[in-house]
Order: C-alpha cells, then structure tokens, then sequence
C-alpha cells in the first residue's frame, strides 16, 4: 500500500463507524433553575435529576422520547405539587415507552374532566 492510499484508506473506514450519541445528565436546580427548563433542554435518552425538595410546578412534557425524569433521592423527598389548581404533568404527544418519570411523590393537582 502506497503512502497515500493508506490515509484514503483510513478515512473509509472512520465513515463506516457510526456516530455515537452519548446521553446527558441535566440537574435541578444545579444545570437548570427549573424542572420545566431542564424538560426543554433535554434531548432524546437523557436524564433530568432533581434534588429533594417541594417543587410548584404544571409541567407540559416536550416531545421528546426517552427523556428520564428522576429523583436524587426518592419520593420521600422530592414532591412535584400543582398547588390544588393545575395539572401536574400533562404528556400529550412525542414520547414512547423509554420516557420514564420516578422517584416523585407527585400531589395536589388538579384536572377537570368533561364528559
């Protein structure tokens, strides 16, 4: 093999590796002040990880797939509460079974239904 070949050669085979996509981690409140904030900036497969605490929220779930929703600590710490007058989270579209939510007790929301 000629001194140029091998270069032309090394080349075809970097093509041939596929691109690996490596999933992030975003904290609450350390990355993103906001649950909602970190939902957004999260792409397909990564983790949001909140810290313990009582978060106010109403979320509207992205259309993303595979985004996790996790506690640091557990649901012993780590409340999503809607405050008695919202949906707490709304999923309407875009995600598929590796969308998870975990680790959150999740209370006092409020959804009126029409029927």
């Amino acid at each position: 093999m000629s001194r140029l070949s091998r270069p032309l050669a090394l080349c075809g085979v970097l093509f041939l590796i596929p691109a690996v996509s490596v999933a992030a981690v975003i904290h609450v409140p350390g990355d993103e002040t906001t649950i909602d904030g970190a939902l957004l900036a999260a792409a397909p497969y990564d983790t949001v990880l909140v810290a313990p605490g009582t978060y106010f929220v109403s979320l509207e779930w992205p259309a993303t797939s595979g985004i996790k929703l996790h506690s640091e600590q557990g649901a012993h710490t780590t409340f999503l509460d809607g405050r008695g007058n919202a949906v707490v989270i709304t999923v309407e579209t875009g995600v598929d079974t590796t969308t998870v939510v975990r680790g959150f007790t999740i209370q006092n929301g409020f959804a009126q239904v029409a029927g």
